[in-house]
């Protein structure tokens, strides 16, 4: 350790010092950094940057402290980028990442040259930064915690900086344990918000860890640990995050994939270098599982695998119109919420409860998750999200049915509206003749079917638009409803045969009325799928030559004809 002394605060620099606020008595608070570890920290700071100026400053600061401060010319070079970079700070320009780039540079520079200019100076304005940053963490804001614990570390030795530590792990600590459930889910809307956060937690973690360790208890330790292998399920290809405007650099997710590499154990350490890795298919043998649902959180989460083109899906059920996130490999396709509308004689119903789950079932092939609510009339609404892994098949479909013991429907006329927002990147092109959509960017995305109207645009009732960024399916029925969308996530299967039939249902020899069950079959290419959904009493019935008595079925038809039921639900 370094200890300041009288000898070491001369200097032969022309310009006279200001000296740095008075230090306590004990020598072993005083930090000595090497230069490694100082350009770590600031790459770190510039990673953080939102805006191209304050990351232009941070690396300014960079370049000057790896040229090195023995000499005054240098030392003054380091000075004045961090006088240029508080300056930013001071602006509002990403505040606190520019206020801890000066703190890393500042405390460098005096270790090396306690008496070096304008140190002093420069040290009281970050004292100034961190009794506001102080003020604002009690506002339950925890994004200038890092910076007063690296203020606090670096500069344990000043007075004014000592207790900064302690309200900032504290902060951090109460975020965590509030946000994060038992199983990791973190109680934020929206999956860039998850990934933000939790980075920002992982970034806190990794300077306590190379100024000198954790900064919080065992239990909060846990939940960290639980949140970030819950957000790997989240980052795209490569393991970068994703936002509207496209995948976001990797410099922004570094942070967390390096922390769970160097600290975590088994399954998330070996899922953090997975995503990593340039492998367009990994194997999740050993990795986090693929899903999760989180009744407490109101989410679920289900990706199809770990290599660069998996599909993810996020649900979020808290509020009345759930949130919908749909991502392929490094792009978001469906980003919003999950709207809907239903009426009955063309009177709005509304919803009288909150959403519940009804099924989650999960395994290799597959995974289903169904929320339900009540609605006015007696009537209820089923939402399911059902993910096909290898074929890279999402099928959202919504159901109006009776509530509670009802045996019978509305005897009125049922429309619906069902709409999912599309990512503001894409844009996405209906059929000249047909109904299907195509979604796409630069390249082919997605295609749309809306299974329960023809394929044809000549006849029936509904519709499948795309309007104002929103693919919004419409669809009319009596007493019972089935709308379901169909979305194919592979473009390898563009262009390929497309067809999808409606068919028909019989129980006992006899046709079924679409009120009481619905049935699909849907061909790509050489590959053909069956889509079975009950809306009635799961009985003994049978379409396309299968019988069924389960109340949902989707499987693969094979060539001999037979259904191999990829998820049957009773």
């Amino acid at each position: 350790m370094v200890t300041k002394s009288k000898r070491s605060r001369r200097t032969n620099d022309p310009v006279t010092p200001r000296p740095v606020p008075p230090v306590t008595a004990d020598p072993a608070l005083a930090v000595v950094i090497g230069t490694r570890l100082t350009l770590r920290g600031l790459a770190a700071c510039a990673a953080a940057c939102a805006t191209d100026v304050a990351r232009g400053r941070v690396h300014a600061v960079e370049r000057a402290v790896a040229r090195g401060v023995r000499s005054s010319r240098r030392a003054t070079a380091v000075e004045n980028a961090v006088a240029t970079v508080l300056d930013d700070a001071a602006a509002g320009a990403d505040r606190w990442a520019c206020a801890e780039a000066a703190t890393w540079a500042l405390a460098r520079l005096v270790r090396r040259r306690p008496a070096a200019g304008s140190a002093g100076r420069h040290l009281e304005r970050l004292v100034a930064e961190a009794r506001s940053a102080v003020d604002i963490l009690a506002e339950r804001d925890t994004r200038p915690a890092r910076f007063l614990l690296v203020l606090a570390r670096l500069f344990g030795d000043v007075d004014a900086c000592r207790d900064l530590e302690r309200p900032a792990t504290a902060a951090v600590a109460e975020e965590i344990s509030r946000l994060v459930t038992v199983d990791g889910a973190v109680g934020l809307s929206g999956s860039a918000a998850v990934v933000e956060r939790v980075c920002r937690w992982a970034g806190l973690r990794a300077a306590g860890g190379a100024l000198g360790g954790v900064a919080w208890d065992e239990p909060v330790e846990r939940r960290w640990a639980a949140a970030s292998a819950g957000a790997l399920r989240l980052l795209g290809a490569g393991g970068r995050g994703l936002a509207v405007s496209g995948r976001l650099p990797i410099a922004v997710t570094a942070p967390l994939l390096e922390e769970v590499a160097r600290s975590a154990k088994g399954r998330a350490r070996r899922t953090a270098r997975a995503l990593r890795s340039s492998d367009a298919k990994v194997s999740r043998r050993g990795l986090v599982p693929l899903d999760q649902h989180d009744a407490a959180a109101a989410v679920a989460v289900v990706r199809t695998g770990w290599g660069r083109d998996a599909v993810r899906v996020m649900l979020e059920y808290r509020d009345a119109a759930p949130r919908l996130e749909i991502a392929v490999g490094d792009r978001l396709l469906v980003d919003g919420g999950w709207d809907w509308t239903t009426s009955v004689d063309g009177r709005p119903l509304d919803v009288e409860g909150a959403w519940a789950v009804e099924c989650w079932e999960a395994d290799r092939k597959a995974a289903c998750v169904e929320i339900v609510a009540p609605l006015a009339g007696g009537l209820r609404i089923e939402r399911q999200v059902v993910v096909l892994r290898r074929e890279r098949i999402v099928l959202l479909a919504d159901a109006i049915v009776p509530g509670g013991t009802a045996a019978a429907g509305t005897d009125g006329d049922l429309g619906h509206r069902m709409a999912v927002r599309l990512a503001p990147a894409l844009d996405a092109e209906p059929a000249a003749e047909t109904r299907e959509v195509l979604v796409y960017d630069g390249r082919m995305r997605a295609m749309a079917l809306p299974l329960a109207l023809p394929e044809w645009r000549i006849t029936g009732q509904g519709s499948l638009d795309v309007t104002d960024g929103e693919l919004a399916l419409t669809q009319t029925g009596r007493r019972r409803l089935y709308a379901p969308l169909w979305l194919d996530c592979d473009p390898r299967r563009s262009g390929r045969q497309l067809t999808w039939r409606q068919l028909t249902v019989a129980d006992t020899r006899r046709n079924l009325p679409p009120q009481q069950a619905a049935g699909f079959r849907v061909q790509s290419g050489d590959e053909q799928w069956l889509l079975y959904r009950a809306l009635d009493m799961p009985r003994n019935r049978t379409l396309l030559g299968c019988n069924v008595s389960c109340g949902f079925l989707l499987g693969r038809i094979k060539r001999s004809g037979e259904v191999a039921r990829t998820i049957e639900i009773e």
